[in-house]
């Protein structure tokens, strides 16, 4: 049984190469890119202006949250683009844990036909397994979800066992 999920693991680690890839350079991207507008914000004219519970308020709102705002403030880019990364590999470590749970969970005994197809968000793969139950299908879908200033760009995987 451990095989035949390190198997497929290894199939969807070839895929999620490319895909963590370019997350973790989108979120570099985008954190310098808050952290920039941050400190514009924080010199600009408009932040003098307010009171000092208006321009944090403000100022957390431009970081993209209270906690990327400490995370940005008084520190350099090189220990920014470092806590990225570490958070970009911790999430992808989560993420195949989570599938590799849900397979061991699932009882798969053998991989009957697999298959990957790369979409424009992502990819979806296809797994027809033997489990001790009987035949069974898993789905794995993906999506890079995200926003301009509400969050970085991330996986969103789905992974479901019918």
């Amino acid at each position: 049984m451990q095989n035949v999920i390190a198997n497929i693991m290894n199939q969807l680690n070839e895929v999620f190469v490319e895909m963590d890839q370019r997350v973790l350079e989108e979120s570099k991207k985008w954190a310098l890119e808050r952290c920039e507008a941050m400190y514009n914000f924080l010199d600009s004219a408009e932040a003098k202006a307010m009171s000092s519970s208006e321009k944090y308020l403000k100022a957390f709102e431009v970081a993209g949250g209270k906690t990327w705002y400490n995370k940005f403030y008084g520190n350099d880019e090189s220990t920014i683009l470092a806590f990225i990364e570490k958070n970009c590999k911790a999430i992808a470590n989560k993420r195949n844990n989570s599938i590799a749970k849900k397979l061991e969970k699932a009882e798969v005994t053998e991989v009957i036909e697999s298959q990957i197809v790369h979409t424009n968000d992502g990819f979806n793969g296809f797994f027809m397994i033997n489990t001790n139950k009987g035949s069974k299908k898993v789905t794995i879908e993906t999506v890079y979800a995200g926003g301009y200033n509400i969050q970085c760009l991330h996986l969103r995987v789905l992974v479901k066992v019918k």
